[in-house]
């Protein structure tokens, strides 16, 4: 026998989940706020993700899904610190567009619930892909001569993603638009210095 359809779009909720979790932190979002924000019933939300914390594993994997398009760009053959910066770039745009305040990974990674095994595995995974990607971009920049040969692509890639997250930090601080873009330009010049 067959359970009865769902009476919402799964993936319209997700990203409205998505937002509430982005925007609040999954601590201070409350189930309240998700209903809110999805306009679905609690009692729905429940029969199809259990509780709060499947419907946050549920909306992270939304948002690696959707991670996957930006990222693109820096695991083509040819990428380099260009696409390095337009990643960088869009990836702040994204977060003022969307009234977000930091990464959610990186947010989540700081609150309680990053001690819950399934969470902090998502938590991980999608940062390691972002690190990835990173990689990848830096590898193809060293093969073509844009960055020196002895600069390890993970370093620089480890080094790139704390440069995202303090750009994010700076940006929450009161740092302009012209120190942002400031800031990213000194970093990818040290990149080419390593």
């Amino acid at each position: 026998m067959k359970g009865r359809p769902r009476a919402f779009d799964e993936d319209e909720v997700l990203d409205r989940a998505l937002m509430a979790f982005w925007r609040l932190g999954y601590d201070a979002c409350s189930v309240r706020d998700i209903v809110a924000a999805t306009g679905v019933k609690a009692q729905s939300l429940y029969n199809v993700y259990g509780d709060k914390r499947g419907l946050f594993l549920a909306a992270a994997a939304r948002y690696r899904a959707r991670s996957a398009a930006a990222l693109a760009p820096l695991r083509k053959e040819d990428a380099g610190v260009d696409d390095v910066r337009g990643y960088v770039e869009q990836f702040l745009k994204m977060l003022r567009a969307n009234d977000c305040t930091a990464c959610l990974l990186v947010r989540t990674a700081l609150s309680p619930i990053a001690g819950d095994a399934a969470i902090r595995r998502a938590i991980d995974e999608a940062s390691n892909e972002v690190r990835a990607a990173l990689a990848l971009a830096v590898g193809a920049a060293v093969r073509r001569g844009e960055l020196p040969r002895t600069l390890d692509p993970k370093a620089g890639a480890a080094y790139l993603y704390t440069v995202l997250h303090g750009l994010t930090a700076l940006a929450q601080t009161g740092g302009t638009p012209k120190q942002l873009k400031a800031a990213l330009a000194t970093a990818l010049a040290g990149l080419a210095r390593a």
